[in-house]
């Protein structure tokens, strides 16, 4: 058993890694004490390549699913269901958080903004009816996605859609639906910003429109000549009238 352990750790490319081996080992013989009641319709080889699938995710390892369904002889679907069947009974069905995907990834560039989408997405959850499991692994895997794909980060979709537990089409709407929420938000956010600006600059005009005309109220207005001198004229007649009548009175007396 050890040396078929062996052999296939090897062609996994794990043979290197630390303790990988050792995990690997003891989750066959665990899995082999659990399913004594339990068939599993699996064969040797597909039980060790699940189980150094399981200890690479542990350890916090890299793998290569690829070469894992070669030599595991499964079928994707079944190598996913039998996945399953073993966390569940090995107890390591731990729902996959943004930070582990990223970390199996190869995604840790990214795992801030995924991170934001949750967040994002949670307050939503928060204000609606439905009864959303937030919590659910199909919502940290989309998250990364849609963060790869606003950092421009490459990343393969069918890397990410296991983590996910979905089926091809309800990703893809999971996918749209995520789509629309972000580009809603973005669009929301920018519209608030525009809103900002150009309210402080209604502000910026209205106080420089009070500020002209305050310097021109200050400034010392300069009158037309013809109504200063028609002014002046009119003035010095009623002066002339008025001392003409005081003289008139002092020569009466």
């Amino acid at each position: 058993m050890t040396t078929l352990i062996e052999q296939l750790i090897t062609k996994l490319g794990l043979r290197d890694e630390p303790n990988v081996l050792e995990k690997t080992t003891e989750l066959v013989r665990l899995l082999d004490l659990r399913s004594t009641n339990v068939p599993l319709h699996v064969n040797e080889y597909g039980k060790i390549v699940l189980c150094a699938d399981l200890a690479s995710t542990l350890l916090g390892i890299g793998f290569d699913k690829e070469q894992a369904l070669k030599l595991s002889m499964l079928r994707k679907s079944h190598y996913l269901n039998h996945k399953r069947m073993f966390e569940k009974l090995l107890d390591l069905n731990k729902l996959a958080s943004v930070k582990d995907i990223c970390v199996q990834l190869s995604l840790n560039e990214v795992s801030r903004k995924a991170e934001e989408l949750m967040t994002l997405f949670k307050a939503l959850a928060a204000t609606q009816d439905t009864d959303i499991d937030t919590n659910h692994p199909q919502y940290a895997a989309v998250a990364v996605f849609h963060a790869c794909r606003l950092m421009k980060t490459k990343v393969s979709k069918t890397k990410l859609m296991p983590f996910s537990n979905l089926r091809p089409t309800q990703w893809q709407q999971l996918e749209h639906q995520w789509e629309r929420m972000i580009a809603k938000h973005y669009k929301e956010n920018k519209v608030v910003s525009v809103s900002d600006l150009e309210g402080k600059l209604k502000q910026s005009q209205q106080e420089n429109i009070l500020g002209q005309e305050s310097k021109k109220s200050l400034k010392p207005q300069v009158e037309d000549y013809e109504k200063w001198k028609a002014r002046m004229l009119a003035s010095a007649q009623a002066k002339l009238i008025e001392m003409e009548a005081t003289n008139s009175e002092e020569i009466g007396a």
